[in-house]
C-alpha cells in the first residue's frame, strides 16, 4: 500500500488545461533559448575582454 501512495502523485481533484500546459510549455522553451544565448554573449564577452 505505501509504495502504492509513492507512485501516485496525480489528483483527481486538479484540472490543468491544455492551453494552460502549451502556454508555460512555450514559456520553458523561450526561458532556454535566452539562456543558451545569455552564455553564448558571456563566453564572446570573456574572450573579447581577455584580447584587450
Amino acid at each position: 500500500m505505501i509504495k502504492s501512495n509513492i507512485f501516485n502523485f496525480y489528483s483527481d481533484d486538479m484540472v490543468v488545461s491544455k492551453d494552460h500546459i502549451n502556454l508555460h510549455y512555450l514559456k520553458l522553451t523561450y526561458q532556454r533559448i535566452s539562456l543558451k544565448d545569455l552564455e553564448k554573449k558571456h563566453k564572446k564577452w570573456a574572450e573579447d575582454s581577455s584580447l584587450t
